[in-house]
């Protein structure tokens, strides 16, 4: 029995890797490309363009893809998912209406404001935020359907079409960040549609196998109820992101210290985080079917999750160790000539993104407990801090010091959790 399971966690986490192994070499890949073209300032105009749109996301469409992601297992136990989608589909036109306000006020204040140079960037910032939010809910429910492939192909198609319509864009109109920008969001306007068509008959074939099923649940008030503090979150941990590349514009002397950042974040951040989100993409249907409604399935689930946490961050440092100790050779392969003056602080970005990311397997466990509210304080807590600290680092220190803020932040909120995992478990268990 233990054989076959292991052979069958083998199966489907070769699927996952895949769509991850083609993410990190497009990812690469492309900002190899696109760095080639691009100066550290127009490199930076597309970072701020990218955490512009990503707003939408982080406070709103995310939280809620996660609580679409925590119940569609449970509907479709209880052959609902009729209903289900029809909520979502409340759900997101609501989010469509509330982002459509909030960034028809955006544009009227930059108006007003007489900064109109920043008004194309703005709405092309919108647009890319927009399509990416809804490519992450389909996503989502691929996760949750467990079409492992299909989510592998669509995680590969998006970052390589983002980066090669970025690239003919430059060709073809002229290098410059808000071009780039153009182009990502037309490669996300393609997968939306590969990624749509892919998804409807997999769901029809659970909405034919429901007959003429009376709705038990409201699922909307549901998801929303487990979403909202997620959405407090989010909006927090998305202003700490946005602080990291704003306080870099606001208090270096030099416009091309937010390309520097952008590029040291894309090499030292996202390899660790893109590792991290596949385990947790991974594990995520599995620990919310395996926890169930059931208590001892749920402490089962808790004592699994925190063995795979400590022996996935044990492997992790050393990942980390061996790429610091051959950092020379690797980047002087992957980056650009004028991005090597800073590629020592990649090493240093890699650690800070292992203790922060790490966080979310201790996220995904009390999650499975289906109440959000206890993540609200400690990861509030976190994002202000962080905040804090990044202001001050680029106040006093500039690149340098935001790379530093964000090692200290991150190790405080890696022991933060791990306190909070040890206490959730004990409170699990009386």
């Amino acid at each position: 029995m233990n054989i076959n399971r292991l052979k069958k966690a083998s199966r489907e986490i070769s699927k996952i890797s895949i769509g991850y192994f083609f993410t990190a070499i497009g990812g690469l890949l492309g900002v190899r490309v696109l760095t080639t073209y691009l100066t550290p300032s127009q490199y930076g105009e597309l970072a701020l363009g990218i955490t512009m749109g990503g707003f939408f996301y982080s406070f709103l469409i995310g939280p809620l893809t996660n609580g679409i992601t925590r119940f569609f297992s449970i509907a479709k136990e209880k052959k609902e998912i009729r209903f289900y989608l029809l909520n979502i589909s409340q759900i997101i036109l609501k989010s469509l209406i509330l982002i459509s306000l909030f960034s028809l006020i955006v544009i009227i204040l930059i108006f007003f404001s007489g900064n109109l140079k920043w008004i194309n960037l703005v709405l092309l910032s919108i647009a890319f935020g927009i399509i990416y939010s809804f490519n992450n809910i389909i996503l989502g429910l691929q996760i949750a359907t467990r079409k492992r492939l299909k989510v592998s192909l669509n995680q590969a198609l998006t970052t390589f079409l983002r980066f090669l319509v970025a690239v003919l864009f430059i060709r073809l109109f002229g290098a410059s960040g808000k071009v780039a920008l153009f182009g990502q969001f037309i490669g996300l306007v393609i997968v939306f549609f590969i990624q749509l068509n892919l998804l409807i008959p997999d769901l029809k074939r659970y909405i034919s196998k429901e007959g003429n099923k009376t709705r038990e649940v409201d699922w909307q008030k549901k998801i929303i109820s487990f979403s909202r503090p997620l959405i407090v979150i989010g909006a927090l941990n998305w202003i700490r992101i946005a602080a990291e590349k704003w306080g870099i514009l606001f208090f270096t002397n030099y416009d091309e210290a937010l390309g520097y950042y952008a590029i040291i974040y894309q090499f030292g951040y996202y390899p660790i985080s893109l590792l991290v989100n596949l385990l947790t993409n991974y594990l995520r249907p599995i620990y919310f079917e395996r926890a169930g409604d059931n208590k001892e399935r749920l402490i089962s689930t808790y004592i699994l999750g925190i063995k795979i946490f400590i022996s996935i961050v044990i492997g992790l440092i050393f990942f980390i160790y061996i790429i610091f100790n051959y950092r020379e050779i690797i980047f002087s392969v992957i980056l650009d000539y004028k991005y090597k003056n800073v590629s020592y602080l990649i090493g240093v970005m890699m650690m800070s993104s292992l203790l922060n990311e790490s966080t979310s397997f201790v996220t995904l466990l009390m999650q499975t407990k289906r109440d959000t509210k206890p993540l609200l304080k400690p990861n509030a807590l976190s994002y202000l801090l962080g905040l804090l600290l990044t202001l001050t680092g680029a106040y006093l220190y500039g690149l340098y010091g935001v790379v530093l803020a964000s090692l200290i932040n991150s190790s405080i909120r890696f022991i933060y959790f791990l306190l909070l995992c040890k206490n959730h478990y004990k409170k699990l268990i009386t």
